[in-house]
């Protein structure tokens, strides 16, 4: 059953779910401070890319807005649970992504279509989202920013995604045509994003790991046999209780 149950959380959305996700966001039911589908998969990808494993329960309270009074009205705890479970899926699935091959992500961009019948992808508000999902770990963002190739790689995601912008920052993405170009390079700067962090990512979540396993064995008194308080379903011996196993 957990088996299960962890496979449907590492599904993709189907057009259809993701539909159904888009509709929520842009319903009644959340507030103007709610990240839109475009601006979620930017907030989505800098929390999976950056430099530190952020607490599901910061990003995902997050995504409404800053305070707690911009939270979503559910008709239900079951509509919560499955929104949550659209939100968590589709985190999955840009991991996901990214561990298979760096250089297929597809960042979820606006498209427009002109009076003359022309489409042009628009990265505004995915970069906005991708910014708001920094700033929830801005100074450990900081030496990619200082690094020159770094730099480079996220230029078009700020230059998109800021608030505000130097003058000479605002002639880069006055039209279309310009927005459209930068959506063309931003994916290059994803994939190069995700492997600079890539090492430290993985040795700070063993740390972290490491850290509350060792935690869970100090302050637990249970027998060997025993189930596992951590919930895994295994045997406290074969789990928490082994120095071996990190979960």
């Amino acid at each position: 059953m957990a088996q299960h149950a962890t496979s449907q959380l590492l599904a993709p959305l189907s057009d259809e779910e993701l539909d159904e996700l888009s509709q929520f966001l842009e319903s009644d039911q959340v507030s103007d401070e709610t990240l839109m589908i475009d601006a979620l998969d930017g907030y989505l990808t800098a929390i999976a890319i950056g430099p530190t494993t952020l607490p599901a329960e910061l990003w995902l309270s997050r995504l409404w807005g800053a305070d707690e009074e911009y939270a979503p009205q559910f008709a239900s705890p079951a509509e919560a649970q499955h929104i949550y479970q659209l939100i968590i899926r589709h985190y999955n699935a840009i991991i996901t992504t990214l561990q298979g091959n760096p250089d297929a992500a597809a960042p979820l961009f606006e498209t427009i279509l002109t009076d003359d019948n022309e489409e042009y992808f628009d990265p505004e508000m995915w970069a906005h989202g991708f910014m708001e999902g920094v700033n929830l770990g801005r100074q450990d963002w900081q030496p990619l920013i200082d690094d020159d190739r770094g730099f480079e790689a996220i230029f078009p995601i700020l230059v998109m995604g800021l608030d505000e912008l130097p003058a000479e920052m605002e002639s880069l993405v006055q039209t279309l045509e310009q927005r459209a170009e930068l959506a063309e390079v931003i994916p290059e700067g994803i994939a190069w994003i995700y492997r600079y962090w890539q090492v430290p990512r993985m040795l700070a979540l063993a740390e972290t790991r490491r850290a509350t396993t060792s935690n869970r064995v100090d302050e637990i008194k249970v027998a060997r046999n025993d189930p596992c308080p951590c919930g895994s379903g295994k045997k406290f011996k074969k789990c928490c209780g082994s120095a071996t196993i990190l979960h």
